[in-house]
């Protein structure tokens, strides 16, 4: 029985014995992650500029300052910021006015915020369809007569004069597309009795003045306390982009609940983003504000996640924008995950007075690791904020011990001649200390530079600021833009994905991500750097619809799997390519299809190593609300490998180890329990046999042969190894279709001088 190489026999078999029935692959439609809705809260100045006192709803936020400023959610590609912000002038029952005292928050705990104006309370709920106000009366005032609140709303927005009249108020843009809706007012007295009030609308110098009115018989008639109760809510629906912009997403399996984190940011208009950091347990419920940004004082984009296991924390970066300076700066959140509660504390990134952005943040999986994760970001030179045409690749160490604390920033990639842009660091590494960054680059002067176009190059950098050899990704065809790399992988095999498109169909220098075809590349570590010679694969669609990314993660239990989840920037529609660890496409799934007039923001794709599955997050605008989704690719069901058949061994013990999906690299048989140094060997085929041994010289009196040994159903005789375990890697090849193997170990046992069988071993692979 002659060794060869399983792989070659299995590559080149006839596959034609009857295959199990195979469960198909599974991209489910996920959960619907509820907003998370923002409890007052407000955080330290920066750069000192202040960050006041806010809160946020499902699709509003609101600042607290003697008063109350409703700013609803209108999107990126709305012009302007808009606002509603009420003051109380006065509070009077017929002709007596309450002596109203200053508007100070007495309470702002959770969700709630309350001013006690004197002998009446004006509170604040933020709820996710509104922001509740309400005016309480603890006891009856003095006087006879109607009881008339009148407030102040300064707003950029308009809405028509108006006699009183128990209905609500829409204020309207430039447009005339309703904005802000002010809800029609009730009171509700002790008794739960609910009276009808009407509202007024007065214009006035710089805004105009609300009226609610009470009559007097049913002012009359309530049983104190007295609540009255109008609601103010968003009525803009989004027809041009979503508001939610960047997504980031990664899973924690140590957390009892909230393992999803999910970083987003989520536009006001093209003027004023946030970013919102929350958690939620693995069917995408109780979501938990973990860490926002929502003042209007600056705004926050690029927000990334990266784990370090060791520490037990998450890492999150992201990028300021002060308009008043008009600069750009990183920060970050550092957060444990036994910790589910709300933290207000950043840290500082410092770049000088250079400008920063597009943070990308790595993760550590090592249980021994050193206590720093590495970000990299994307640096410009100027004094003050914009793109400049030779941006820079940079990394700092932020350590994740206490609050965390940022290093000193280092260079990666930089050249006078040169513009570097859109830096990305893998997601997972093991012992080594080394992460793959890549970037792409362009020259800016033909002659001085080899990058005619956007080229993609791949770089070992450690959190001490060593920076090795870059690698350029190579490229079939060199007159393509290769932009917006993503990195997955682990130390000395990564998966790089990267948008391709033509000069002639996206200009000399294209500032987007979204391309005609996909390239990726498997990059392997030979020491000294990164070898990108293996065979470049593309994605494209027949319609030649446009691409964009979403987010690839490596299965950190086979390390051979990866999932890349991208989209149509025209049908919108959600695809995904599962591939193994030479870039071969295992499978391609079509997921999320959007209804008309939807828009997909951004997303990211995490592997879940609780539930061995991948998760997909991408933003969908459904009409007036935007939600999250949390998509779940599951692998195929594997049925446990089974022993069958008699044996005459009593001690050797015969096993499968990795999984049995095809694409797996790190799979194979165990033959264990074997005396030290005892030979061994493995018979593998297609189908079971039963012949007994008895009689065959050195062969153990009732042994069998279960596998065959010749024809064809015989696939191989595994390399001799020795005791007291053996191990034979038997990698699944992406190409294979689905199969049964039948195993069978055999020992020679020196003691007694005799040939040992064991059992049959039945392993179904699946695709």
């Amino acid at each position: 029985m002659k060794a060869l190489d399983p792989v070659l026999l299995l590559l080149g078999a006839t596959l034609a014995t009857s295959a199990p029935a195979q469960s198909a692959p599974r991209l489910h439609r996920g959960a619907t992650v509820a907003a998370a809705r923002v409890p007052i809260h407000t955080q330290a100045s920066d750069g000192g500029v202040d960050y006041g006192c806010w809160a946020a709803g499902a699709d509003y936020k609101v600042a607290f300052d003697g008063g109350a400023t409703f700013v609803p959610y209108l999107g990126r590609d709305y012009p302007a910021t808009r606002s509603l912000r009420w003051r109380t002038l006065s509070v009077a029952i017929g002709e007596d006015r309450l002596p109203l005292t200053a508007a100070t928050i007495s309470t702002s705990a959770g969700y709630r915020a309350a001013f006690d104006l004197g002998g009446v309370v004006e509170a604040y709920e933020v709820r996710d369809d509104g922001l509740e106000q309400t005016f309480e009366f603890a006891i009856r005032p003095g006087g006879d007569g109607d009881l008339v609140i009148r407030g102040r709303v300064e707003t950029t927005l308009s809405a028509a004069p108006r006699a009183a009249a128990h209905a609500a108020i829409d204020f309207v843009d430039h447009d005339g597309r309703p904005i802000v809706r002010y809800g029609a007012a009730t009171a509700v007295d002790a008794d739960g009795r609910r009276s009808v009030m009407t509202t007024a609308l007065q214009s006035d110098p710089g805004g105009c003045v609300l009226e609610l009115r009470l009559p007097r018989e049913q002012l009359a008639a309530a049983r104190f306390p007295l609540v009255v109760d109008p609601l103010v809510g968003n009525l803009y629906t989004v027809t041009t982009a979503s508001r939610i912009g960047e997504v980031d997403v990664c899973y924690t399996p140590a957390g009892a609940v909230g393992n999803i984190w999910h970083a987003y940011e989520k536009w006001v208009s093209s003027t004023d983003a946030d970013l919102v950091l929350a958690r939620t347990d693995d069917d995408g419920s109780t979501v938990r504000p973990i860490y926002s940004d929502v003042t209007s004082s600056w705004s926050t984009t690029n927000p990334s996640l990266g784990e370090h296991r060791r520490s037990g924390s998450v890492l999150l970066a992201f990028a300021r924008y002060f308009t008043t300076s008009d600069t750009r700066k990183l920060r970050f959140h550092r957060h444990l995950v036994s910790d589910v509660n709300t933290s207000t504390i950043y840290g500082t990134i410092d770049t000088g007075t250079a400008q920063a952005w597009r943070p990308d943040v790595g993760t550590d999986l090592d249980p021994s690791a050193q206590g720093d994760l590495l970000v990299v970001f994307q640096r410009e030179g100027g004094l003050t904020w914009y793109e400049t045409t030779t941006s820079q690749i940079w990394g700092v160490a932020v350590t994740v011990a206490g609050t965390g604390q940022a290093g000193t920033p280092f260079p990666i990639a930089s050249h006078p001649f040169e513009d570097f842009a859109r830096p990305t660091v893998g997601k997972a590494r093991l012992w080594t200390g080394r992460y793959g960054v890549a970037w792409q680059v362009i020259g800016n002067f033909p002659a001085l530079s080899p990058h005619d176009d956007w080229d993609i190059e791949l770089a070992p950098v450690d959190v001490l600021g060593n920076v090795g050899a870059s690698t350029v990704v190579p490229v079939a065809q060199g007159s393509l833009h290769e932009m917006a790399p993503h990195v997955a992988g682990f130390d000395e095999r990564l998966l790089v994905v990267f948008s391709q498109g033509s000069v002639a169909d996206l200009g000399s220098k294209p500032s987007g991500t979204a391309a005609k075809y996909f390239g990726r590349r498997i990059c392997t570590w030979n020491g000294t750097s990164y070898d990108a010679t293996g065979l470049e694969r593309s994605i494209f669609l027949p319609s030649g619809e446009p691409l964009e990314q979403l987010g690839v993660d490596i299965d950190h239990a086979t390390r051979s799997h990866f999932l890349l989840a991208y989209r149509s920037t025209v049908s919108e529609t959600v695809r995904i390519r599962l591939a193994d660890s030479t870039g071969y496409g295992l499978l391609f799934e079509t997921g999320y299809v959007p209804t008309a007039n939807q828009d997909l923001g951004a997303g990211a794709v995490a592997f879940d190593s609780n539930a061995d599955r991948f998760l997909l997050a991408y933003a969908v605008d459904t009409n007036l609300l935007d939600r999250l989704k949390v998509d779940v690719y599951e692998h195929p069901v594997q049925p446990t490998p089974s022993l069958s058949g008699p044996g005459c061994s009593q001690n050797a013990q015969l096993s499968w180890y990795g999984s049995q999906l095809i694409g797996d690299v790190n799979c194979g048989i165990r033959l264990g329990n074997l005396a030290p140094g005892a030979l061994a060997t493995a018979i593998v085929g297609f189908q079971p046999f039963s012949g007994s041994l008895t009689g065959v010289p050195l062969v153990h009196p009732g042994c069998w042969l279960l596998v065959p040994n010749t024809g064809p159903g015989y696939l191989a005789t595994l390399p001799i190894g020795f005791g007291p375990t053996v191990r034979w890697s038997l990698p699944l090849p992406g190409p294979l279709d689905p199969m049964t193997l039948r195993v069978q170990g055999v020992h020679f046992d020196a003691g007694n001088n005799e040939v040992f069988t064991t059992q049959r071993l039945t392993v179904q692979v699946v695709k």
